[in-house]
């Protein structure tokens, strides 16, 4: 499924970004990153970037750099609510101001922040998700329940194991590259999820497909 002109473009696009990233601060002077591009329709992986050197044939960065994936992981979050649409739409206003989580056995205490380090009230959903405010994805997530939100993070193509830790709202689940793509793959199909391949069919010697990927 590799495409080779969308490879070099995505390999110069990948290298360029690293530059501009690099001129705003000396500590991304050896910053690396991945990328993976697929087709939204059919789930295809067109092309894939090692890294600022994609010829590197060491460490795969985008089938095994397991990061963190901090705000990547709200879009599931508000389609768990969007999807309750009797209690949840676009203008449904959310409490952004701040919030504290005990844990229960440790008595340790978890208290999130906006990148902004203030809180901003009563807003909107679609400005809460629109500006990543932590506080009021966080106090969305508690309403929601964790169990939701894992579970539809399931349904978008997350296989790892995710914790039931309020911390999870914000990101603290480690997935590579691909699975990321693979989650927002779900959503750029039109909720047709389907397993990332780069390769097409595997045929028996009479031309017959050994195996299909269908669609769920």
């Amino acid at each position: 499924t590799l495409n080779l002109v969308l490879q070099r473009q995505a390999e110069k696009t990948f290298r360029e970004g690293i530059r501009k990233l690099q001129k705003t601060s000396r500590q991304a002077r050896d910053l690396e990153g991945a990328m993976v591009v697929t087709g939204s329709e059919n789930g295809e992986v067109l092309a894939m970037v090692n890294g600022t050197n994609p010829h590197y044939a060491g460490f795969n960065r985008p089938l095994d750099a397991i990061r963190q994936i901090g705000s990547l992981v709200k879009v599931g979050i508000y389609l768990t609510a969007l999807e309750n649409s009797k209690r949840y739409n676009l203008a449904t206003t959310l409490d952004d101001s701040p919030y504290q989580w005990r844990d229960r056995v440790s008595g340790e205490v978890w208290e999130p922040q906006n990148y902004d380090f203030r809180s901003h009230g009563r807003l909107p959903l679609v400005s809460a998700l629109a500006n990543s405010y932590n506080l009021a994805t966080v106090r969305l997530g508690m309403q929601l329940g964790l169990e939701k939100v894992r579970k539809t993070l399931q349904r978008l193509g997350v296989e790892r194991e995710i914790s039931r830790y309020p911390s999870i709202l914000l990101g603290s689940i480690g997935l590579a590259p691909i699975e990321v793509a693979q989650m927002y793959q779900t959503i750029a199909s039109g909720g047709f999820r389907m397993p990332l391949r780069a390769i097409r069919e595997v045929l028996t010697h009479e031309g017959k497909p050994l195996q299909r990927y269908p669609l769920s």
